[in-house]
C-alpha cells in the first residue's frame, strides 16, 4: 500500500487537548458545555466511499468527507462554526463533529485516508501491518480509532488486528456497508454513526467490527451474506453492543487483557499459512502437495464437530508427516456454528496426528491468529502450538471456571437482602451494581487484596465506578498500594478511566508522586490524556521555579515533554535557570 498523506495532525496542546465548550445555548454554563472526544478514521476504502462511474462502483479519493459535511446526523456545521473548531484540530478540511450525544458528549472525528483507496478483495497482510502502524502512531492523540473496510475480507482484518494490538486500552472499530454512502439506501450512514459513538464514548479495549446495529468481537465474525444489510454474523458469541433506542453494552462479555503492559503493534506476520477445507474423496496428492514446503502452518477445515476419515491411513499419515517435521495444523470445523471436539473416533484420529484443536475459532480468526503465531521467532515450536491452542484475545471459547456466579454466592448481599426485606433477583442485582463498585473502592483504598479479590468473584466487574466516577484503580494510585494496581492490571482494569474530574490513575499518582505506581503504570500502557496535558507547561515551570526536582521527575516519568513552555512562552530550563536551580537546570537539559 502506498504511504499516506503527509499532512500532519495537530500536535499542539490546544489541538491535542478535550475541549469543553459552550455551544452558544441560553442554558447556564454548566448545563451547556459539551466535552470533546477524539476517533481517528482510518478510511482504507471499500464500499462505503465508492462512486459509480460507468455503471462500475469504484473508490473516489477525498469524495466521501465533502458529502459527510452536507448530512446534519454525521456533522455539525453550526457547532463547529460557533466553537471554532478548526482552529484547534488540524487538518480543518479532514476534521467533522458529530451532534451531541445523550452522554453529552461530541465526537470530534479527523479522516485519515489512504492512497490509493483499496477493495477490501486486493487488502493483503502488508496492509494489515500498515493500519496496525498508524493506530500505534496516533494511539496516545485519539480516544479511539475507526477504520473503514470493505467487507468482503473485513473479518479477516478484524482478527488479524486483534492479535496484532498487544496490550490495546482503546476502542477500535472497522465498519463499512453493503450500498454506497452517497446512495439513498445506504447503510453506510448508520454503521459509521454508530462506529463513532461507540469509539468515542465507551472504553471497549479490543478490536471490534460493527455493523447494522449490532457491535460484534471482531475475531469472531464472519460474513454470512453479500445480499443483505446484515451482512456479518458472529456464531459462537453474541454481540457486545446493541445499537437500538439505547446503545446496550454486554460489560460482562467485554474482552479485557490478563497481563499488563504497554500497546504495541506486533507487526511480523508469517505468510506461509494457508486453508485447506476437506472433502469426500479428497485426494492424497491433493493433501500432500498443499503441505509441502514452504508451507509452515495449515488450518484445516473439517466436517462437524472437527471430524475427518479415519479409515483413509495414506490420508492420516501425510497429515502426521506434515506435522512431525513441525508444521503445525489447526482443526476447525467447516459448520457455521459449533465447536471442536474429539468425541468421535474420526476427531481422535486427526489429534493423534499432531493436529491442534481450534475449538470455536472461525478460519478467519485462527489463520490470522496461525499468521500472527508463527512469526514469533522467539518461541519454540511446542510454545507455538501451545500459543494456538490458548485464548489469546477472545478469540476462542475460554475456561469458564469461576467466571459465572449465582446471586446465591453473594453472601453479603444476601445479608444486605435480608436486611432491607428485599426478596426479587432484579432488585438484589441493583442492589449488588450499587454496593460493590463502593466497595471495591474500598478495598483497593485499604489495600486488601484478598477483598478486592472476594468482591471480582461476586461477579462484580472491578472498572465499575463509585459515585465520584473513581474506578478501584483510582483509589489504589491515589493511596500507592502497588499490590493492588498490579492485581487490578492483571485482571485488565481499564488504565484510561476517568473520574468526574476527568482526571485517570496515572494523573492520580503523578499529583500524589507515587512513583512506583507511575512506573507500572507506564508500563502498562497508561499515559496522560489530553486534557490533562493542558497547562502542563505552566506547572512544569512553577516545579521549576521553586527548584522542586522530585516534582519534575514524576513528570517526566509520566511521559511529559518536559520541553513545554508556560503562558509566558519560557521553559522549565530556562525558568530553572532564572532562579539558580543549577542541579534542576541540569536535568532538565539532559
Amino acid at each position: 500500500m502506498n504511504s499516506l498523506s503527509q499532512k500532519s495532525l495537530c500536535r499542539s496542546v490546544v489541538g491535542m487537548g478535550r475541549r469543553r465548550v459552550s455551544c452558544g445555548c441560553s442554558e447556564s454554563p454548566e448545563k451547556c458545555t459539551d466535552v470533546e472526544t477524539r476517533v481517528l478514521v482510518i478510511n482504507t476504502g471499500g464500499t462505503i466511499g465508492m462512486v459509480m462511474h460507468d455503471g462500475v462502483l469504484s473508490p473516489e479519493p477525498n469524495a466521501l468527507v465533502k458529502t459527510l459535511r452536507t448530512l446534519p446526523i454525521l456533522h455539525d456545521e453550526k457547532y463547529a462554526e460557533e466553537t471554532k473548531l478548526y482552529e484547534c484540530y488540524k487538518p480543518e478540511d479532514k476534521t467533522l463533529v458529530l451532534p451531541k450525544s445523550e452522554q453529552g458528549k461530541r465526537v470530534v472525528y479527523t479522516f485519515l485516508e489512504y492512497c490509493p483507496l483499496l477493495d477490501s478483495s486486493n487488502m493483503t497482510p502488508s496492509d494489515w501491518t500498515t493500519i496496525g502502524k498508524d493506530i500505534e502512531k496516533y494511539y496516545e492523540e485519539y480516544d479511539g480509532f475507526v477504520v473503514l473496510h470493505g467487507t468482503d475480507t473485513m473479518a479477516y482484518t478484524a482478527s488479524a488486528l486483534s492479535f496484532m494490538c498487544e496490550n490495546l486500552g482503546k476502542p477500535v472499530v472497522l465498519t463499512g456497508s453493503q450500498v454506497p454512502i452517497f446512495e439513498m439506501r445506504s447503510d453506510g450512514r448508520d454503521n459509521l454513526l454508530g462506529a463513532l459513538l461507540i469509539a468515542g464514548q465507551f472504553s471497549i479495549p479490543e478490536v471490534c467490527l460493527y455493523f447494522y446495529h449490532k457491535l460484534y468481537r471482531g475475531n469472531r465474525v464472519t460474513k454470512v451474506d453479500s445480499g443483505s444489510f446484515q451482512a456479518f454474523a458472529s456464531p459462537n458469541l453474541p454481540p457486545l453492543a446493541t445499537s437500538e433506542v439505547n446503545i446496550n453494552i454486554n460489560w460482562e462479555s467485554v474482552w479485557r487483557p490478563s497481563t499488563p503492559g504497554k500497546f504495541t503493534v506486533y507487526t511480523e506476520m508469517n505468510h506461509n499459512v494457508g486453508l485447506l477445507r476437506l472433502f469426500p474423496g479428497i485426494t492424497t496428492e491433493t493433501v500432500k502437495a498443499f503441505l509441502r514446503t514452504p508451507m509452515e502452518g495449515v488450518i484445516l477445515e473439517t466436517y462437524g464437530s472437527g471430524n475427518a476419515p479415519d479409515n483413509r491411513p495414506d490420508l492420516l499419515d501425510e497429515i502426521r508427516k506434515a506435522t512431525e517435521r513441525g508444521l503445525i495444523m489447526v482443526n476447525c470445523t467447516q459448520c457455521l456454528r459449533g465447536t471442536v471436539t474429539i468425541s468421535y473416533a474420526t476427531g481422535q484420529a486427526l489429534s493423534k496426528a499432531g493436529v491442534v484443536a481450534g475449538l470455536d475459532m472461525t478460519p478467519e480468526a485462527a489463520l490470522s491468529k496461525l499468521t500472527y503465531v508463527l512469526a514469533k521467532q522467539d518461541l519454540s515450536l511446542e510454545e507455538k502450538k501451545k500459543m494456538m491452542s490458548r485464548n489469546l484475545r477472545g478469540e476462542m471459547e475460554a475456561d469458564l471456571e469461576g467466571a459465572k456466579f449465582s446471586l446465591s454466592d453473594n453472601r453479603f448481599i444476601q445479608i444486605i437482602a435480608k436486611t432491607l426485606s428485599i426478596g426479587c433477583k432484579e432488585e438484589l442485582e441493583a442492589i449488588r451494581d450499587a454496593l460493590m463498585p463502593s466497595l471495591a473502592c474500598a478495598a483497593a483504598k485499604n489495600g486488601d487484596i484478598a477483598a478486592v479479590e472476594a468482591i471480582k468473584n461476586m461477579g462484580t466487574d472491578l472498572n465499575k465506578a463509585d459515585y465520584d466516577g473513581r474506578t478501584p484503580l483510582h483509589i489504589a494510585a491515589c493511596e500507592g498500594n502497588l499490590n493492588v494496581v498490579n492485581y487490578l492490571l492483571s485482571k485488565g482494569t481499564n488504565v484510561f478511566a476517568k473520574d468526574r474530574f476527568g482526571d485517570t490513575p496515572l494523573r492520580n499518582a503523578v499529583h500524589l508522586r507515587h512513583i512506583d505506581v507511575v512506573e507500572v503504570l507506564r508500563k502498562s500502557g497508561a499515559h496522560l490524556s489530553r486534557d490533562e496535558l493542558q497547562d502542563i507547561g505552566t506547572e512544569l515551570c512553577r516545579l521549576a521555579a521553586k527548584g522542586d526536582l522530585g516534582g519534575l521527575k514524576v513528570w517526566k516519568l509520566a511521559g511529559v515533554d518536559m520541553t513545554m513552555s508556560g503562558y509566558d512562552g519560557k521553559t522549565p530550563a530556562e525558568v530553572a535557570k532564572a532562579f539558580g536551580h543549577k542541579e534542576v537546570e541540569d536535568f532538565l537539559q539532559a
